[in-house]
This record gives C-alpha cells, sequence and structure tokens, in this order.
C-alpha cells in the first residue's frame, strides 16, 4: 500500500519502494486542496482538461512544491496514448508546466539520466508508471492507458532504461500508481481481443461479464510485462488504489463521465 504525506495541505502518495531512495523525489496527487472550481474540483493537473489554466498551473506548483520539486524544474509531454518515448535533458526543464503548447510532442514516456530535472504524467484512469535505476541513475514516467498498456510501454522502457542508459534489469524500482481497478474497468470485445492479442497471460486478466463485455487489470497487465522484461517482482509496487472507486480522493475520466481533471506522478533525481 502507498504511503501518505502531507505538505501545506496537500496530499503527496508515495510508493514504499522509491521512498527508501535517498536521492530521489517522487509523488502522486490527488484531486484536494486545489484552486480549480467544479467540475475540476480541485487540485486538477491538467492544462488541456478545459480547466481554467491559471487555476491548473497553480495546482501544479503546489503539488510540484509538496512532492519537493521546484515547478520549473518539470517537464510533461502532451500525452496521445501512444509508445513514444522522449528522452530527456536539463534543455527541457519546464516545458510542457506552464503551457501545453511547450510540451514534448506526443510523448507518452519519459526517461532521463540528468540530476534535477523532474519527469511528470498526468492520468484520469490510465496506469501512471515511475521508473529509477539506483546504480545508473536513471528515472523514467509512463502513462499507459490500455492502448499503452497492450502497447506494452512499460515494458519497452524497461528495455530503452537497459539499451541506451546501462541499466540492470534487476535493479530497476517500478511504481503502477493510482489508476482504475478491476473491478471498474469493463470494456468491449473489440478491446479484449486486443489484450489476447498482446498478452499470453491475458486469461489472468480478464474477468468476463457478458457476451460482448469484460473487466481488465491494468496494473496487473503492467506488472506481469515488467516481469517478462526482467523486472524483479520485489521491486515493482502497485498503489492498490482505484482511481474510479476513489473518485472523492482522485480525478476519474469513468466515474466523471468524461467530465473531470487529471492527477499527476511526479519523479527527479535531487
Amino acid at each position: 500500500m502507498f504511503l501518505q504525506e502531507t505538505h501545506e495541505g496537500i496530499t503527496v502518495y508515495k510508493s514504499p519502494v522509491l521512498k527508501m531512495q535517498q536521492d530521489l523525489l517522487h509523488g502522486f496527487s490527488s484531486r484536494v486542496g486545489g484552486y480549480s472550481l467544479e467540475p475540476f474540483y480541485s487540485l486538477n493537473m491538467g492544462l488541456t482538461s478545459g480547466d481554467n489554466p491559471e487555476h491548473v498551473v497553480k495546482n501544479r506548483s503546489l503539488f510540484a512544491r509538496a512532492a519537493g520539486i521546484m515547478p520549473e524544474q518539470v517537464v510533461c509531454g502532451y500525452q496521445v496514448h501512444s509508445t513514444n518515448i522522449a528522452r530527456v535533458t536539463l534543455e527541457d526543464a519546464g516545458r510542457g508546466f506552464f503551457d501545453a503548447s511547450q510540451a514534448l510532442p506526443e510523448t507518452d514516456g519519459m526517461v532521463t539520466s540528468q540530476k534535477g530535472i523532474a519527469l511528470m504524467t498526468l492520468y484520469a484512469d490510465c496506469v501512471p508508471v515511475l521508473f529509477y535505476e539506483p546504480e545508473q541513475k536513471v528515472i523514467a514516467v509512463c502513462h499507459c492507458g490500455w492502448k499503452g498498456t497492450v502497447g506494452k510501454l512499460a515494458a519497452k522502457m524497461a528495455g530503452i532504461m537497459k539499451t541506451e542508459y546501462g541499466c540492470n534489469l534487476e535493479k530497476i524500482l517500478a511504481a503502477i500508481g493510482p489508476s482504475i481497478s478491476r473491478e471498474t474497468y469493463e470494456v468491449d470485445q473489440p478491446v479484449l481481443e486486443r489484450f489476447r492479442d498482446a498478452f499470453s497471460f491475458a486469461d489472468k486478466l480478464i474477468t468476463p461479464v457478458d457476451a460482448e463485455h469484460g473487466k481488465v487489470d491494468l496494473w496487473e497487465a503492467n506488472r506481469l510485462q515488467l516481469l517478462e522484461a526482467g523486472l524483479l517482482d520485489c521491486n515493482i509496487d502497485v498503489s492498490g488504489l482505484c482511481t474510479c472507486q476513489n473518485n472523492h480522493i482522485f480525478f476519474s475520466h469513468r466515474a466523471d463521465h468524461g467530465k473531470t481533471g487529471r492527477n499527476a506522478a511526479v519523479i527527479m533525481m535531487k
């Protein structure tokens, strides 16, 4: 279970595995304690959600500082449910944080080996995954909706960390953050078929509902693909927090019928 820390009224959820790393800052936001009005009440992190952008930037700044990070250190991607991964440097600091038009284009994963730059991903039921390899000093984030999950974005990120940054797969730590759970994530047959095509372990992920629908476990789909990629089970944290079932704590696209804000996950090396 994830830990909770509160700084100046802002709750930050933290992975126990990542929190043990003294040179690392990270956190997952809630929807509580910000400036946004209904239906984005109140700590909305999404600049493209339809909310007042001034409120969103204030919210982002509150959360970043609560996680121990300065706003100008944060970089964001413009997320499109792809498997595109950006290699980030200090020159990218601030991109997309204050202005969505400046975000890294068509980016759902980011990775860096540089200290002092924070990687932030946004979500409202999709699965956020944070990575850290403590020996090579590499961090990464992924935004894994069902398309990113069946596209094996998390496993792709682990592979890039190994081949391009020299990371040891058995040393990589991963945190799967608050997102929609199997109990509330019902989809139709075309989506179920994508999972069956992508994963040999699809039967472990799918709970049939009727002839046309089933429920899918995105947490397990990402956890198992990371195990297949070479990560160790003991190094993978799963929050166990469902955004849909806990809609009073987190933004949920499904629970809020599409008109909602965004949660955020951030990570940075000191």
